[in-house]
């Protein structure tokens, strides 16, 4: 069996230094074009892998980012840390994804616990309240954080997409449409991007003198069926609803079919996060399209840019857009 290729065997090949090997490695700048040239091709001739604990130990940093995630089984985070885990890789960073609890500090303690032991260089939260934010930032003290889906703080770079603008544009297309009965599902009711879109539907119902109801829900299909059941049992029901997620939207739906209310015919629908599935609906989903390939980029940018040389925090924001199909429908005269 053959033995991998050392550090010392990619010296003797270029006719260098192990030491000036470790330079080229670590991306040194006093290393000469001509050398860095014949270092990297024996590399590549002896299929040579640098040691990560080694370079470790050399560079004080461990290349790895920790994410923390919560309902990573939902769309949005998961396709946010999906972007995440391509942008780092093209930038020769390893990423740890850990998910936990939103409602269990034990979980978050646990998740923390781990990335402190891997010593990571920086943590991304994803869709985490601010006491959980605030855990990471007194557990892990040396490394940077960057927040995606959470209220933007003043101590870290944040990346959110524009969620009241998002819940505005949603409830502004029903009010276009001549819907005047609009009801509004939420997400969690501690959650920053729920509360937001909330907020946009509420404004854009106060702007147009009409009266807002608000449901309170979270991110599932299961609730969004066990509410479409409930207003399906009303005597008067909404012309329109607004959901918080396109889960949420999917439940309601089933809900309605089994009722024999018809979508859009008898009530308008409008979803938000534009899943992959939202076209394949029946019917086919009028929702608001988040880019999480953008979240996931932007997010790893900040995060490089503070490891590199530490830099003023910013908030970043990702305009949302309504894309409009079969669910929603003008309003009929009369009703």
């Amino acid at each position: 069996m053959t033995s991998k290729a050392n550090i010392y065997d990619v010296a003797k090949l270029a006719g260098v230094s192990h030491q000036t090997v470790s330079r080229v490695i670590n991306s040194h700048p006093s290393v000469k074009p001509a050398t860095r040239e014949k270092v990297e091709g024996a590399i590549s001739e002896l299929k040579y892998r640098p040691n990560h604990a080694a370079r470790q130990l050399v560079t004080s940093q461990s290349n790895m980012i920790g994410i923390l995630i919560a309902g990573s089984e939902l769309y949005g985070p998961w396709a946010i840390l999906n972007a995440m885990e391509r942008e780092a890789r093209l930038e020769g960073y390893t990423v740890i994804s850990i998910s936990v609890l939103p409602d269990s500090p034990d979980s978050w303690r646990e998740g923390i616990e781990q990335l402190r032991n891997l010593e990571i260089d920086g943590v991304i939260t994803i869709a985490l309240s601010n006491k959980i934010v605030k855990e990471v930032e007194n557990s892990l003290a040396s490394a940077t954080i960057v927040i995606v889906d959470t209220e933007p703080s003043k101590k870290f770079d944040a990346v959110n997409i524009e969620n009241f603008i998002g819940g505005k544009i949603a409830t502004q297309h029903l009010i276009e449409l001549g819907h005047k009965n609009i009801v509004h599902l939420t997400g969690p009711t501690s959650g920053y991007e729920g509360e937001q879109r909330r907020q946009g539907y509420e404004d854009a119902m106060r702007e147009s003198k009409l009266k807002s109801e608000v449901i309170e829900g979270d991110w599932s299909i299961e609730t969004g069926y066990a509410i479409g059941r409930e207003i399906a049992a009303r005597k008067v029901r909404p012309t329109a609803i607004f959901t918080s997620n396109d889960h949420q939207a999917l439940g309601v739906i089933k809900a309605f079919g089994e009722n024999k209310i018809r979508v859009p015919h008898d009530i308008s629908i409008v979803g938000f996060d534009n899943i992959p599935e939202a076209a394949y609906f029946s019917p086919a989903l009028t929702t608001i399209h988040q880019d999480f390939d953008q979240l996931g980029k932007l997010a790893i940018e900040r995060m490089l840019i503070q490891l590199k040389e530490p830099a003023k925090h910013e908030a970043l924001t990702i305009a949302p857009t309504l894309i409009v199909r079969e669910s929603t429908q003008q309003l009929k005269v009369g009703k």
